[in-house]
């Protein structure tokens, strides 16, 4: 009887200890499900500083504070919206990749997100000089249809134009793919010079004439608009990518991009 005694206050001793170190009590019935981007993403789990994530749960009408790890310990910010099943806030600056938690009105803390998000610092277009110049690549009449991201993790933007208007070489660089696939239809890859990204133009009528290895200039032709592979209409679906396209590379939001050599070449 004694011993079990001991072990009781023992065990309350270490509970009261737990609690002052951690700082912020009990943990309460708030618990989170799931972590997902809705803005400004680069997929459903990758998201950079401003993107907008949607976090899953119970009881999340009562969030006070959404913490995210940062380099420097904990970032915390107030929720943009909260409903019984859901709260939405932005990622802040400083953050790195880690699973959020969230901190309610009476200061009970939720246990992490079962998903981890990961975080990518903030992308902006390369000054052009440090490309060798560029231009838009499609040399014709075009209009954005869909850009980076979204519900369905779209990795680049649709640009539309008719059929068989020229692609030209956003950025001078060299051949590094000439492939067809099903789903991207007729593609190319070029591995810009002066920066450390690929260009991928999909869905292009033929094969680029183009060779693998070939050196080209900015403004040069690469093909023409098509709607090969699962493509809905005629169009460019275009990427762009910090390192190398598919291998270790990631594709980040081309329409930054696109807005400034446009403006170059307008």
């Amino acid at each position: 009887m004694l011993l079990v005694l001991g072990l009781l206050l023992a065990f309350a001793g270490t509970a009261r200890a737990a609690v002052a170190v951690g700082g912020v009590g009990a943990r309460g019935a708030v618990t989170l499900a799931d972590v997902n981007c809705v803005k400004q993403c680069i997929g459903a789990h990758k998201v950079r500083p401003g993107s907008t994530v949607r976090l899953r749960g119970l009881d999340l009408e009562e969030v006070r504070q959404v913490v995210f790890r940062g380099s420097r310990g904990p970032l915390q910010v107030e929720p943009m919206r909260r409903t019984e099943r859901t709260a939405t806030a932005i990622v802040p600056d400083g953050a790195v990749a880690g699973r959020p938690y969230v901190i309610d009105r009476a200061g009970h803390q939720s246990p992490p997100s079962p998903h981890k998000l990961f975080i990518l610092p903030s992308a902006s277009p390369p000054p052009l000089a440090a490309a060798s110049g560029a231009t838009y690549p499609i040399a014709g009449k075009h209009e954005l249809w869909e850009g980076f991201g979204g519900a369905r993790e779209h990795g680049g933007a649709d640009i539309g134009a008719a059929c068989g208007t020229p692609l030209v070489a956003a950025l001078a660089g060299t051949v590094e793919y000439n492939k067809y696939e099903p789903r991207g239809g007729n593609y190319l890859v070029i591995d810009a010079d002066g920066v450390d990204a690929d260009l991928v133009y999909m869905h292009m009528s033929a094969p680029s004439p183009l060779k693998v290895g070939q050196k080209i200039a900015v403004g040069a032709a690469v093909g023409t608009v098509g709607d090969t592979g699962n493509a809905s209409g005629c169009h460019l679906h275009f990427e762009y990518w910090i390192g190398e396209a598919w291998l270790g590379g990631e594709a980040v939001d081309p329409v930054p991009y696109l807005t400034q050599w446009e403006g170059a070449t307008g």
